[in-house]
């Protein structure tokens, strides 16, 4: 006998949502209906349907087919009654007393096809439905176009509706850099990403912010002389002390005695191997810290494989930033991997400006990045 639960979300996707928790990817949606308190789905686990009962189910769908093409065909037999029925006289009529509404009836196999469609409408817009289209091989374009036609997008205006459904699913909910305290702020990302410039811009809106601030830079890409380089220009000019460090203790260490007082930048090794063993141990030290923010680099100009490389690499980002957005637009691909993964997206880099180079994007900001990213769209500037 199959073991049923009654789950209920608020709607589709946090039902789905704990459905996906409870039974495993693999769980089947029996029905689902909407209730009071939001949408119910009725599922068991996906190794708890035997042979009887999957034929069963085959049966189902054969007789859902069967409803579907009885429905055409009554359809088509209206259709055909009221293109050949006569027009009416010309002749004026008789007044006649105005008769009672009459109250349309419902044809209960229209009922039941229209129940069917919301069904298939929660599936689309569900993680259960999202990863099967990832393991099936779709593309993150694809999957996210398949799931704004779930119910996102329709009608006039498709373009600014994709885009809005794709931002929302994109925004940072909360700043990175908070308004007071210290922080350890890190930046992750390969080679030529922007690493380095975008730790800079930071610590230069830090500094106009909060003047007062104490802020110290951290060179941990000490295989990459260009990088130590770069750091110590963007120091001088603000004005902050570069520390050099080439084991992850020394940097642990620091960090811990300047305690909650001081804001220190680190620019990570670009090396994955090596970044990943600092951040380990900077996540292990992370109570005897001030808070660590850990941003992601993704430019513009890095394919969609890199990207959900670095996703895979580093899974606990606290947002990533955007960079060299004046030298390329964001390929459909990657903006859809970023909005599939609800990755929050913190910042826009356009240019290696100290101030003006940077953005904590808004909703309005991220639909205007995507938009252009559609194809046949003109590249829109962040100004």
């Amino acid at each position: 006998m199959m073991h049923c639960v009654r789950i209920v979300g608020e709607d589709s996707v946090e039902a789905m949502a704990k459905v996906t928790r409870e039974l495993g990817a693999d769980a089947v949606i029996l029905s689902t209906r909407q209730v009071r308190d939001g949408i119910e789905i009725i599922a068991s686990r996906g190794d708890a349907v035997n042979e009887v009962e999957a034929g069963d189910m085959r049966a189902a769908a054969g007789s859902a087919k069967a409803r579907a093409e009885e429905f055409a065909a009554l359809l088509e037999k209206k259709r055909n009654a009221t293109s050949s029925k006569p027009r009416a006289s010309a002749a004026p009529a008789r007044p006649q007393a105005a008769a009672a509404p009459v109250q349309p009836s419902v044809d209960p196999r229209i009922e039941g096809l229209e129940k069917s469609l919301s069904e298939i409408k929660a599936m689309l817009s569900s993680d259960l439905m999202v990863s099967g289209l990832r393991s099936a091989g779709a593309s993150p374009a694809l999957i996210s176009v398949f799931l704004a036609q779930a119910g996102a997008v329709g009608g006039d205006h498709s373009d600014q509706k994709f885009a809005a459904f794709l931002a929302k699913r994109m925004q940072c909910k909360e700043p990175l850099l908070s308004p007071e305290g210290g922080r350890v702020v890190v930046t992750l990302g390969p080679s030529g990403s922007g690493k380095t410039t975008l730790l800079a811009q930071l610590a230069a809106r830090l500094r106009m912010n909060r003047p007062d601030e104490r802020i110290t830079f951290v060179n941990a890409d000490h295989d990459r002389l260009a990088s130590s380089e770069q750091m110590r220009s963007f120091a001088r000019i603000l004005d902050v002390p570069v520390i050099d460090i080439e084991r992850p203790a020394t940097l642990t260490e620091f960090a811990r005695s300047t305690g909650r007082q001081v804001s220190i930048f680190v620019n990570m090794p670009s090396d994955f191997e090596q970044a990943t063993d600092l951040l380990e141990i900077l996540n292990d030290n992370a109570p005897d810290m001030a808070p660590l923010v850990r941003c992601g680099v993704v430019p513009s100009n890095l394919c969609t494989e890199a990207v959900e490389d670095l996703l895979d690499r580093y899974p606990t980002l606290d947002g990533v930033a955007l960079t060299k957005l004046s030298e390329m637009r964001l390929t459909l691909s990657t903006v859809s991997l970023l909005a599939l993964r609800s990755t929050p997206v913190a910042f826009l880099s356009s240019s290696s400006h100290l101030l003006k180079g940077v953005v904590e994007p808004d909703m309005e900001m991220l639909e205007r990045l995507i938009r252009g990213s559609l194809p046949g769209a003109a590249k829109e500037t962040l100004n």
